[in-house]
């Protein structure tokens, strides 16, 4: 399944959620997110493919994901997405298997908006600037969430967690454990 979103960043996090609320945006409570990620050491990699799991636990709800990226396009992400139950034996399982690049153990914060089936989320990672994503079930449905927060332009694509970190200057591989 396609994943249809873009990344901005240099917000002011709070203008921003101002904004969705003046708009009547449904506001959701700061979700604590954990994750391992695991980079998948494909033989192709001269494609330019970015492909790896991620077993992600958010509240009480645990989630194992397969995503490849094929470039920075709104629309060049696949993702496959099933629940699980045990967030902790699904990450040790998979740090058995030798086929991957690299495991990382990463914590995040997430505030949550949707207004018109389009989600807003305020991004904040360790050691970076919050930055705002905007998701939906289309390309048209994401630049829509853009021109609402006149922000049309400014997005960087969905350039990915790795890259934001590039782009201030840290190399987010370099940190095994990204904690608060």
């Amino acid at each position: 399944m396609k994943e249809f979103e873009t990344q901005i960043l240099n917000i002011n996090p709070e203008e921003i959620a101002n904004r969705l609320r003046e708009l009547g945006a449904e506001e959701k409570p700061e979700d604590f997110q954990e994750r391992f990620v695991f980079d998948i050491n494909y033989l192709d990699s001269q494609l330019g493919a970015d492909e790896w799991i991620r077993v992600r636990r958010v509240n009480n709800k645990s989630t194992l994901t397969y995503k490849k990226r094929t470039g920075t396009g709104i629309s060049d992400t696949e993702e496959i997405e099933t629940k699980i139950k045990d967030f902790d034996n699904t990450a040790r399982i998979l740090s058995k298997l030798k086929c991957f690049k690299g495991v990382y153990y990463q914590e995040n914060k997430r505030k949550k908006f949707k207004l018109n089936n389009i989600k807003f989320t305020l991004d904040t990672w360790p050691l970076i600037p919050t930055f705002l994503e905007i998701e939906s079930t289309s390309e048209k449905k994401v630049r829509e969430g853009l021109k609402l927060l006149n922000l049309e332009g400014k997005d960087e694509g969905h350039i990915g967690t790795l890259q934001i970190y590039k782009k201030y200057g840290i190399d987010l591989h370099a940190h095994k454990e990204l904690k608060f």
